[in-house]
């Protein structure tokens, strides 16, 4: 392989044997002559890949035919023609000549030697295609069309990614956007890709739409056909609605007619269920049972759910089969109906309902607080529907699965399970759960700060017309644009929102007003924003949270009309989130949000010091006179101050970031006058909220350098001895299909007590937090989960306790009080990762144990190999030796770094310090 970044082409081409001829092409040439004209028609003829390249060459028409499934080897590249582009510095040459033969890597490599454009960008986002990161080549693809709309191959790239994703009604758009061009060739094929996925998909819902009408026209039709075919093609659209069907059966005769049908359902489920059913109902009392029977229909003509008065005449008649019904049907009192339903389903015997029982014990759970039981029974269901004929109802429990930890912000399981639903639900045709994929799927891709994919997964999920609402989607799409720092395309779909009927002009269409007022105001935004403000108000009881979250609104949007208005309107929210428990999300979101308008304003005002005291006060420690960065990023600016060695002040402000800062490189956030202000210093303290805080590579891993968090109130009692806790050998629960981490034995430190270890079953959350009350040192070996939910950043996994419990949490760490003030290393994969966004509390498993009295926390932001355990020992013996706990971080990393090259993820390692 050729790997042009270290080895020239002449000089691999001069290693390998060939003919004279050949050589002789080779010889540099005072003039380089044009390339042989069969070079590029050689490389179309025999092209293997589907996108398309800016190359001119490259890119001319060429017609595609499959290779019989047989792979065919590819020629060997001749070397004389792609020397003499290296001789000319034609990289964008060369990139194209082996991406059209499918070696990506190569194309890559030349590609990032050629300068910045949106050619480039579309021919990356072909690579990125090629790898199936979609994610990039989206991101790609977007930015090359915001600059060049007019980029026919980005266009054209972007319908085969969005294809790729199964996002085909939008591939097919995009697809005949290209084929308006009437480019030679490519035209003809757009247009045919087009139309092939535009009546693919619009088959599959066809298809669900004649099953479910023609099953749901038994209910209003005696005469109507059984859906026999449907039956057999669709079985599981024909199953859920066959239950409604049956209920609402008003004589014996019309229940016995559905026997056919129950019998061709149970042949292709297997077992006899639905025929056992059928027959039971027939043999009931219809002179009782019509008339219940008939309400039941009518309910399901109108759309609407069913009445107290029917659910209670079905309980007292006996017709288990109507009253479950209407309980699945029905909204009534869940916690008072929950024994009652579970009984109904046990008595069906029917394992269609089984996922219905879990789903509701489950949902009793999460209110418990006892979320990992509703893990483990959604799990054990998901497993038992695996060795069914059941598919359609297993795609259902990967929907509550997705959905579960989507409301968790455990993302990777989200996506995971949304991603097999999506799959399924379109082997399936079972278009309703197709619509329900894609509006998992934006969510879970806005949690990872996948804005594009998120976008793309809402506009197909509209393109499908699947919101009867005009208003919902155009403000989840303004909201996206703006999160992507794409202003005017937020704009216009807030503005298309405002102008929706149905539009309640409520606090996310507030949210997104407030910031957009900022870089691209209307002349309605005043109005509109007392109109969400009088709403938000009103009504005899609005709770305190959502008073809080109107005063930020309300704030934010002032701040840049009337700057001390709208600066008094954040300080009164914060005092009043302040005054609610810090468990109110919303609140406390608002808290988050009115400090950090505030910050990045006084740094628009060169209020510098001012800037320092506000971070100063959000993070909950003391002011710093010297050696510190303050940082903070809110959309598209950022504040920056220094103060060096001596309290000298240097401030940054900038307004002009183009990118998300998701997907921003920190490492060039911090100018390098401010890294020129404390070089001189032995340490800094890094005052950060997110999305900043827990960034690694925010100064130089030759910098000694912490984040500051946490106040110490009052001395710290001097430890009685130094006991240490050490957490390894985890038992993991098999759920999560973690890989067993290699055991880590503790040197005893010389003279000291022996550590104190807790491994295997052992290693539960209730033991290690009952060891963790005096401890001075705590290490802990596990694997790390990142989950948001319950404060914003990972969990770690221990052994599970008997009830199945066995995360360590940051709100149960927060309950706890270490009077050890310890250091913690948290030698866990990725127990350091943050998340992104502005509203969360800083990287909060490390806050947790801070707020808790830890002295300092280090902890890896990535996965780390099974060598950690000596880097963390080796950082840990240096403390031990008296050296300051960030002096002694970086000097272990500088160590690990000059002695191996593979040690580059010491650079992700994270120490948060508590105030001295």
């Amino acid at each position: 392989m050729v790997k042009p970044a270290k080895t020239s082409l002449w000089a691999l081409a001069l290693a390998i044997p060939f003919l004279a001829a050949g050589v002789a092409a080779l010889k540099p040439q005072a003039q380089p002559q044009s390339l042989p004209d069969t070079f590029w028609t050689d490389r179309r003829a025999a092209a293997r890949i589907e996108a398309r390249l800016t190359h001119s060459e490259a890119d001319r028409y060429r017609s595609r035919a499959p290779a019989g499934g047989c792979p065919v080897p590819a020629e060997p590249m001749p070397l004389g023609p792609l020397a003499r582009m290296e001789a000319q510095q034609d990289w964008g040459g060369i990139a194209a000549a082996y991406a059209l033969e499918g070696e990506w890597n190569q194309a890559a490599s030349f590609l990032e030697r050629t300068p910045g454009s949106p050619e480039r960008d579309s021919d990356l986002a072909a690579v990125a295609l090629a790898r199936d990161d979609h994610e990039r080549a989206l991101r790609l693809l977007d930015g090359a069309l915001a600059a060049k709309p007019n980029l026919t191959q980005a266009l054209w790239n972007r319908a085969l990614v969005f294809r790729e994703m199964g996002l085909t009604l939008r591939a097919s758009a995009l697809f005949e956007e290209v084929a308006k061009r009437n480019e030679q060739g490519w035209g003809r094929e757009a247009h045919a890709q087009a139309l092939a996925l535009r009546e693919a998909t619009l088959e599959r819902q066809r298809q669900w739409k004649a099953a479910r009408d023609a099953t749901l026209a038994l209910v209003e039709d005696p005469q109507a056909p059984l859906p026999m075919d449907a039956a057999r093609q669709m079985p599981g659209t024909v199953r859920g609605v066959f239950y409604d069907v049956v209920r609402a059966a008003a004589s014996k005769e019309r229940a016995q007619a559905l026997l056919p049908l129950a019998k061709e359902l149970d042949r292709v489920h297997g077992g006899s269920v639905l025929s056992d059913y059928v027959q039971r109902v027939a043999k009931r009392d219809f002179s009782r049972r019509s008339t219940l029977a008939q309400q039941y229909a009518e309910t399901l003509r109108a759309g609407q759910g069913v009445p107290e008065t029917l659910l209670d005449r079905a309980r007292l008649s006996g017709d288990d089969d109507i009253y479950l019904g209407a309980l699945l049907r029905g909204r009534g009192n869940a916690a008072r109906d929950l024994q009652d339903t579970l009984a109904r389903i046990q008595k069906t015997n029917d394992p269609w309902f089984a996922d219905v029982a879990e789903r509701d014990q489950a949902r009793k759970e999460i209110s418990e607080g006892a979320w990992w039981k509703a893990e483990q029974r959604y799990f054990g269901a998901l497993q038992r529907c695996r060795e069914t004929t059941l598919s359609a109802r297993c795609l259902e429990l990967e929907r509550r699965l997705a959905m579960f930890y989507g409301d968790m912000q455990r993302v990777s399981e989200a996506e995971q399970h949304a991603k097999q639903l999506w799959a399924g639900a379109r082997q399936l045709r079972e278009w309703d759960l197709e619509l329900n994929a894609l509006e998992i799927l934006s969510h879970v891709a806005r949690s990872r700060n996948d804005l594009g994919s998120a976008r793309a997964y809402l506009e197909e999920w509209m393109a499908r017309g699947a919101s009867v609402s005009c208003y919902w989607p155009h403000v989840q799409l303004a909201h996206l644009h703006y999160q992507d720092l794409r202003p005017e395309a937020a704009r216009r779909e807030l503005d298309l929102a405002a102008a929706c009927s149905d539009n309640p002009m409520e606090p996310m269409f507030g949210a997104t007003l407030a910031e957009l007022t900022r870089t691209s105001p209307g002349s309605e935004d005043a109005a509109w924003m007392r109109t969400i403000s009088a709403r938000m108000l009103a009504g005899p009881v609005v709770a305190k949270s959502d008073q809080v979250y109107e005063r930020y609104l309300e704030g934010r949007f002032l701040l840049e009309q009337d700057r001390g208005q709208g600066e008094a309107f954040l300080r009164d929210t914060i005092t009043r989130a302040d005054a609610l428990p810090r468990g109110d999300a919303l609140a406390r979101e608002s808290w988050a949000l009115a400090y950090s308008s505030l910050a990045t304003d006084a740094g628009r005002a060169g209020e510098f010091p001012k800037v320092v005291t506000l971070m100063a006060a959000q993070l909950g420690t003391p002011v710093p006179t010297r050696c510190a960065l303050a940082a903070s990023v809110h959309a598209e600016r950022t504040v920056l101050v220094a103060l060096g060695p001596k309290g000298e002040v240097k401030g940054h402000y900038d307004a002009s970031r183009k990118v998300a800062f998701a997907h921003s490189d920190s490492s060039r956030l911090v100018p390098d006058a401010l890294r020129q202000t404390l070089a001189s210093c032995e340490r800094v303290d890094v005052l950060a909220w997110a999305p900043v805080f827990g960034r690694t590579d925010l100064l130089p891993a030759e910098l000694a350098w912490s984040f500051r968090l946490g106040r110490v109130s009052g001395p710290r009692p001097a430890p009685a001895a130094t006991r240490r806790l050490v957490v390894a050998g985890v038992e993991t629960p098999s759920l999560l299909q973690l890989p067993r981490l290699p055991t880590w034995t503790p040197d005893a430190e010389p003279g000291g007590a022996p550590p104190d270890v807790l491994s295997g079953s052992d290693a539960t959350p209730s033991r290690v937090l009952a060891r963790m009350a005096d401890a001075t040192e705590i290490e802990i070996h596990a694997h790390g989960i990142t989950d948001p939910t319950l404060s914003g950043a990972s969990l770690v996994v221990l052994s599970p306790e008997v009830n199945g419990r066995y995360a360590l949490t940051a709100d149960v760490v927060r309950e706890h009080r270490l009077t050890g003030a310890p250091t913690v290393f948290l030698a866990a994969c990725s127990a350091g990762r943050t998340t992104a966004l502005q509203s969360t509390e800083p990287f909060s498993l490390p806050a947790a144990f801070i707020d808790s009295g830890a002295r300092a926390v280090l902890a890896s932001t990535v996965d780390i190999p099974d060598a950690a355990g000596r880097f963390f020992d080796g950082v840990r013996r240096r403390i031990h030796a008296g050296i300051p706990a960030a002096i002694a971080l970086r000097d272990e990393r500088q160590a690990w770094l000059s002695r191996d090259a593979r040690a580059g993820w010491t650079r992700s390692v994270l120490l948060v310090e508590n105030a001295e």
